[in-house]
């Protein structure tokens, strides 16, 4: 046993001294210690994306201000300048930190700008350095930007700041940032370019109902756009089903100004309603009695008011807080935050007060009324007295 003891040992010996003979661990020329520095937008969520277009700059608010019982209105102009960041990732990948202070050179690339452009049908530009602002020192005579990762970091933010002015909306839509890496002292370039262009800048519009009464959401089904655009998974048995429902909660005064919106995202509640993993609704009631907004937000996991969670499409929907009623054209604006990691609009139009769910013989079809009561629902539905 004590012979055995000593082998086992004197092997251990061994290998410690073979390992720790020069007082280090020798990690040179071993894959997982190699450092490469990369270039990322602070946007991305794929280390393999080269490209981000469609970048959602700002949004200008212009006030309707009703003026009468006819709600006729006057129309404010938001005329005030914002701005948005481009913000990029310099970094160094590897196991370790950068283990002294790395400078980073970059350029804008206007060969891949060409190319893309070619490629793409499109007419994307660099802006002039007037255009922006950058948090980099900027060589003017080799047009090099130098960004320093710190030491003891993994990344340094390369951010452009933009002003963003309402008569240039337009032009906005072709800015393009495509940066290279031209030069990383020792350490090789890897994910050495990336671009980011297409800013948009919209115009959306709030009530200002300058105490004149805020006309009551009326319940009923009404016409969605987007299950209008998306008849390829809302159309069963050759019937495109266009329809989003809305019910009060409740009709007693309890609840006043909350809803419910049957249907959710580019999904009719008709044809995927009901879901293992959560219903197509949301909630909606009313925050704000000066501009007649509408907050909309999920149900989420654990609410005791609701059987189920609204379906999170693998990400989880947000609340959105700027939702709002027409009562002229009848047309509620939806704004949608995060569905499959998106946000997008949708228009309903208010068509009558009928609320008949067709059974169109989907899996999915929550079939009726009574089914959705059966399931767990405890507020008001059509199938109850007012």
């Amino acid at each position: 046993m004590k012979r055995q003891q000593f082998f086992t040992r004197f092997i251990i010996t061994v290998i410690l001294f073979q390992l720790l003979g020069c007082g280090k661990l020798d990690y040179e020329n071993k894959e997982f210690f190699k450092q490469e520095i990369y270039i990322v937008s602070g946007e991305s969520t794929a280390a393999s994306e080269r490209v981000i277009t469609a970048i959602q700059a700002y949004t200008f608010k212009d006030t309707l201000k009703i003026k009468n019982d006819n709600y006729d209105v006057d129309l404010i102009e938001d005329k005030r300048n914002g701005s948005v960041e481009i913000k990029f990732k310099v970094g160094v990948g590897g196991s370790l930190l950068a283990d002294r202070d790395i400078p980073v050179q970059l350029m804008f690339d206007e060969e891949v700008l060409a190319d893309y452009n070619t490629e793409n049908n499109t007419k994307y530009f660099i802006p002039g350095a007037d255009e922006y602002e950058v948090n980099a020192a900027f060589d003017k005579v080799v047009k090099l930007f130098t960004v320093v990762i710190p030491k003891g970091s993994a990344s340094k933010s390369l951010i452009f700041k933009i002003p963003i002015k309402r008569e240039k909306i337009e032009q906005y839509l072709n800015y393009a940032f495509p940066l290279k890496i031209v030069n990383g002292g020792e350490i090789a370039n890897y994910y050495n370019n990336f671009m980011v262009g297409n800013l948009v800048v919209d115009i959306d519009k709030v009530v200002n109902w300058s105490g004149f009464p805020i006309p009551e959401l009326p319940e009923g089904r009404y016409h969605s756009a987007r299950l209008q655009g998306n008849g390829a998974e809302n159309t069963v048995g050759g019937v495109h089903h266009t329809y989003k429902f809305i019910t009060k909660l409740s009709h007693d005064g309890k609840n006043k100004g909350q809803f419910v919106i049957w249907g959710t995202g580019v999904w009719s509640f008709e044809v995927f309603g009901i879901h293992g993993s959560g219903w197509m609704y949301n909630k909606l009631f009313l925050n704000n009695e000066v501009y007649g907004t509408y907050t909309m937000e999920p149900v989420l996991q654990g609410d005791p008011n609701f059987p189920v969670r609204t379906f999170n499409y693998s990400t989880t929907q947000k609340t959105s807080i700027d939702n709002s009623y027409d009562p002229k054209t009848k047309t509620l604006t939806l704004h949608y935050k995060s569905v499959i990691g998106s946000d997008y609009t949708d228009i309903l139009t208010y068509v009558d007060d009928k609320l008949d769910i067709r059974n169109p013989n989907a899996s999915s079809a929550p079939q009726n009324w009574q089914r959705i009561r059966q399931l767990g629902y405890k507020y008001w539905l059509p199938i109850d007295p007012k």
